[in-house]
């Protein structure tokens, strides 16, 4: 097996160097497996196609319409994995046309997992939300951080708090002026070893996708912090209680006032949230390990199908 930094290289090198590097990587590869590929040229995707062997593509940030750049490689693409399934995997394959289409969801690494082991925050706080203050967000996701701004329990990380004024020109103007005068700052924006503490620091996460009423999706986050043993409260998403089960492995959330009592309650009982907080770890752990989902993804470009999960969804 071949790794490849392709976005380091580029950086480095140019779009140019780095495809050509790439193309001389190719031979005595059984699959070329990328992710994302958005600064990848088509015609570097139709050179490797040329090569024989297989291409498979993961793609997990979710964009409707479809992403020109993604919709223009992915005749290319033999296997096409997604973290969306239903209608919208299904629409993906149509548009973009690859050989075979399948969801899959965010798993866990059981190393990042071990490497923070010991990392303890500096400081704690009853609810943490992340998140962009993405301007296409769904409706639900703008309630909540709405809904949150208004307790004085709250972290906030990423800036997602600034959603609350993106809904008309005259906010987003007042706050730009803010910052200018240094009177209003964002939350901080956090990765690697800051994003594990920021994590680490709740006793609850509260997490709404951008997009909320698509089968199965949701953002990375909730992978993230049930791999740490956080207790998660996502907004309910469409067939989500096939990924987990209610009230033992996750409890999810149906609007700002079923969160407001599921907060209450599971704030001011601590055990029974270590103990659906831990069952939860141990199912990302355990099943939605990165070996787990790999191997799934195996299956399909192996065999056209996989039994390892029972949420699997194909479209050929």
């Amino acid at each position: 097996m071949t790794e490849y930094d392709y976005l380091d290289l580029m950086r480095k090198v140019g779009r140019a160097a780095a495809d050509m590097r790439l193309s001389e990587l190719i031979p005595g590869n059984d699959l070329i497996f990328i992710g994302k590929g958005h600064y990848l040229e088509t015609g570097t995707i139709r050179r490797i196609k040329t090569s024989g062997i297989p291409v498979a593509l993961w793609y997990g940030d979710i964009r409707i319409p479809i992403e020109p750049w993604l919709k223009e490689i992915l005749s290319s693409v033999d296997y096409f994995f997604m973290s969306s399934g239903g209608d919208l995997l299904r629409e993906y394959k149509r548009q973009g046309n690859p050989c075979i289409a399948a969801y899959y969801f965010n798993p866990s690494d059981p190393d990042v997992t071990e490497k923070y082991a010991g990392l303890i925050p500096p400081e704690r706080y009853p609810i943490v939300m992340s998140g962009s203050p993405y301007g296409f967000a769904d409706h639900e996701r703008l309630a909540t951080v709405r809904y949150l701004r208004k307790r004085r329990d709250v972290r906030f990380y990423g800036g997602i708090e600034e959603l609350v004024w993106k809904t008309n020109p005259f906010s987003r103007v007042f706050r730009k002026a803010l910052k200018v005068l240094k009177l209003a700052k964002s939350s901080e924006w956090v990765r690697g070893e800051k994003y594990i503490a920021a994590i680490k620091s709740a006793d609850i996460g509260v997490g709404v996708s951008a997009f909320q009423q698509i089968d199965k999706y949701t953002s990375d986050r909730m992978s993230h912090y049930l791999t740490l043993g956080i207790f998660y409260l996502p907004w309910k998403f469409p067939r989500i209680e096939e990924l987990f089960e209610y009230g033992r492995e996750l409890v999810w959330f149906e609007g700002t006032i079923d969160l407001d009592k599921k907060i209450t309650y599971y704030l001011a009982n601590p055990e029974e949230r270590l103990v659906i907080a831990r069952a939860g770890r141990r199912k990302m752990l355990e099943e939605y390990n990165t070996r787990n989902i790999t191997a799934m993804m195996l299956d399909v470009i192996n065999t056209g199908k996989s039994d390892r999960f029972p949420w699997v969804e194909i479209v050929s």
